[in-house]
């Protein structure tokens, strides 16, 4: 008898747990430009965005990223990291017309989906020079009104 207590109460749990993981992973999403699937007249599917340069739509552990954009208003291509890294010379767009292209001194906009506080540097390896600050949380959509448009060559998470 204890022991069926003892799951039923393990199960609501579990289950309590999962749905206030959603609730607060939903909140925190970015607001990203989602691909939307279609079934055509012949029953095959086809697959459109409407700008593939937004960052994926992600939830849970996966949303804490910090997006870099190739261009102002979080469009162009996008890159992230989850950590620091004192050199973005060996980090690639993921999309858009510059995909594959370094990320090194080319980001125009930003996203910080963690809960850290993040600083941007002008110099790979060094990470010293000017600097951009991004609280936890936060966007930005156009760097080059703090004088840091397309300078970012080092990410460090605080």
């Amino acid at each position: 008898m204890q022991r069926n207590i003892m799951r039923t109460l393990t199960a609501a749990a579990l289950s309590t747990v999962g749905l206030i993981g959603i609730g607060t992973a939903t909140a925190d999403a970015t607001t990203a430009t989602p691909a939307v699937t279609t079934a055509t007249a012949d029953d095959s599917a086809t697959t459109a965005t409407a700008d593939d340069s937004a960052a994926p739509a992600e939830v849970g552990i996966n949303a804490a990223k910090f997006y870099f954009f190739k261009d102002d208003n979080r469009h162009g291509g996008y890159a992230y990291v989850t950590g620091s890294d004192r050199d973005l010379r060996n980090n690639r767009w993921l999309s858009g017309p510059h995909k594959g292209r370094t990320i090194n001194n080319g980001t125009s906009s930003v996203n910080n989906t963690t809960s850290h506080f993040v600083v941007l540097s002008d110099h790979a390896g060094s990470c010293v020079g000017p600097h951009y600050y991004s609280n936890a949380h936060s966007s930005d959509n156009d760097l080059s009104n703090n004088g840091f448009d397309n300078k970012a060559s080092c990410v460090t998470f605080r």
